[in-house]
């Protein structure tokens, strides 16, 4: 009797789902976990009815067609970038937002190419955009100022992130025991995507650039921003 109960219950839970309103933002929430499941290119908006379990065509009472809907979710993700209180200073408003950014490429991998390859802006990063602005400039920015750091802030965070989650470097992976690739592993990793005619030097600065930690990498990074811009406007 416990078995059977046990199995019907992701069928209870699927019922009830389909029963919810189809809303925006219920639409976005699942195109967005499937991308993170199948990758970017592996959506569709039949797939996605078919997990919200209604006709294709209800979907698109509220996007267009694909390109709006991938509009929907990379507005989605830049509303899930963090502000802290709005008693913080200028320091950690940008690094709480630069940290977010990049902490995104982690969560969603897949779709994290959607906050840049849009082919309108956002609204959800205008209104991010604006918040940072008027709080910089609370904080003695001048407008256009404030505007130059945020672009540069946003280039940064996204840019080190995109390059992180691409093909560039070599993926992290365990062996059978748990523990970290060891160096031998890293070395073969990279020797097999260079090509044959690498010389040795050129090899070691490979290793160099693709063997080193990214979370502190990053943060090293954004110390330097930070630190360079405080001198400035100091």
């Amino acid at each position: 009797m416990t078995e059977r109960r046990e199995s019907s219950e992701p069928r209870r839970l699927s019922e009830e789902m389909a029963r919810q309103p189809l809303r925006r933002e219920r639409i976005l929430q699942v195109g967005l976990r499937l991308i993170d499941q199948q990758g970017l290119d592996s959506l569709s908006m039949r797939k996605l009815a078919q997990e919200l379990k209604v006709d294709p065509m209800a979907l698109y009472r509220h996007f267009k067609n694909k390109e709006a809907l991938l509009d929907g979710v990379a507005e989605l993700l830049w509303k899930k970038v963090e502000l802290p209180e709005n008693e913080a200073g200028w320091e950690p408003l940008l690094r709480s937002v630069a940290t977010s950014l990049y902490a995104l490429a982690h969560i969603h991998p897949h779709a994290y190419s959607l906050l840049l390859n849009r082919q309108i802006l956002p609204l959800t990063m205008l209104q991010l955009s604006d918040t940072l602005r008027e709080r910089l400039q609370r904080d003695g920015f001048e407008r256009q100022r404030a505007s130059e750091v945020i672009c540069a802030l946003f280039s940064y965070a996204i840019g080190y992130a995109m390059v992180e989650v691409s093909t560039l470097l070599p993926q992290p992976s365990e062996n059978a025991g748990g523990e970290s690739m060891t160096e031998i592993a890293r070395l073969t990793q990279l020797m097999q995507r260079l090509p044959r005619e690498t010389p040795a030097h050129t090899v070691e600065a490979a290793y160099a650039l693709t063997n080193y930690e990214a979370d502190a990498q990053f943060t090293f990074g954004l110390d330097l921003m930070l630190t360079g811009l405080k001198y400035k406007s100091g």
